[in-house]
């Protein structure tokens, strides 16, 4: 990847508010435990890894004019995540997201408080097209309006599937649109169930996605009960255009698929290196950013699918949702801990 290359990620930020149950969680109950307070949301969360990764970032999202709004701006600007393509509103409480953790770091349920998200409209983002053409690669966090993930998928997705399929990437921008100019790699996160609904008609315009075992059954229109039906949706995902598909199974790991530099297809699955579990929430994101990484720095599919659950075990293994240890050296060290079926 080139020095002066950046990744724009489009998408959520917001505080999080967590809390941590002493003992086994009891539904209906109150619990004891430790609650804490940190700066959060997907795609700010991508981005701060990628960050730590020594990639370039600039976020474009939503930002208010509250003292937790300020307090966001403040840790971006520390980390070095660039804010100049965010949209800062008056009068606007900063985005909230509250989760319930067990006592093994489980997630037991959470509510986001995102409306504001909603005002990333397709006109909001025209207005930072500049920005947005000039990055290596966008993250399209699903967070974002339907009509928003739309243009951003008329405008830098890959070719609507006619004929023979796109080579798969490389590591380097590629040809856009019909003036055949060259711009970013474009790729989501569908973040969850009932936001994944909204990616599902425009999925074969990504050049990757990674969706859980119940996201990918949303955007596949079918249900996954075994590594059968698995395989099967994934491949139904490639067939309607996307370019490569890394379904994240949690605990048990990552089955990836797509192509080999020659063409050739290759899928396989990845099992994660063993860490003590702290904190759950935040380990798809630095999965999605070691993903972009590897893609940017043109590593192997396989390789890439052996960062992803290297990086999902880091985060988990620590208390903040992004882990401090995040870096280039520690994360491939990780990687070889992954085991591949």
């Amino acid at each position: 990847m080139e020095r002066s290359a950046y990744v724009a990620v489009v998408g959520g930020i917001n505080m999080d508010i967590q809390g941590r149950s002493a003992e086994p969680f009891r539904a209906g109950d109150s619990n004891p435990g430790q609650a804490f307070m940190s700066p959060g949301g997907v795609g700010r969360n991508i981005a701060e890894n990628l960050v730590r990764l020594g990639v370039r970032t600039e976020l474009v999202a939503v930002i208010g004019d509250d003292a937790l709004s300020a307090s966001l701006i403040e840790s971006c600007g520390r980390l070095g995540i660039g804010l100049r393509g965010s949209l800062r509103l008056a009068q606007t409480a900063c985005s909230q997201y509250l989760c319930l953790l067990d006592a093994d770091g489980r997630l037991v349920g959470a509510v986001a408080a995102m409306d504001s998200i909603e005002r990333l409209s397709p006109e909001r983002l025209a207005e930072r097209s500049g920005l947005l053409d000039g990055a290596a690669l966008i993250v399209a966090d699903a967070n974002l309006p339907a009509a928003t993930l739309a243009w951003l998928a008329e405008r830098y997705g890959r070719p609507l599937t006619s004929g023979e399929p796109e080579p798969p990437p490389t590591g380097a921008a590629r040809g856009r649109g019909p003036s055949g100019r060259r711009g970013p790699f474009l790729v989501l996160d569908p973040v969850s169930v009932a936001k994944a609904s909204r990616a599902a008609p425009l999925i074969g315009r990504f050049d990757f996605a990674k969706p859980n075992r119940a996201e990918a059954e949303t955007l596949a229109c079918m249900a996954i009960p075994s590594r059968a039906e698995l395989m099967r949706a994934s491949a139904a995902l490639r067939d309607r255009g996307l370019g490569e598909c890394f379904i994240s199974l949690g605990k048990e790991g990552l089955y990836y698929e797509g192509a080999d530099a020659a063409g050739e297809p290759e899928r396989g699955f990845v099992r994660p290196p063993v860490l003590p579990v702290a904190n759950v929430s935040g380990a798809g994101d630095a999965a999605f950013a070691a993903l972009v990484w590897g893609l940017l720095e043109g590593r192997p599919l396989k390789e890439r699918a052996a960062l992803a659950v290297a990086a999902a075990s880091l985060a988990a293994s620590a208390v903040s949702t992004v882990s401090p240890e995040m870096g280039t050296s520690r994360l491939l060290e990780l990687a070889k801990g992954a085991q591949h079926e």
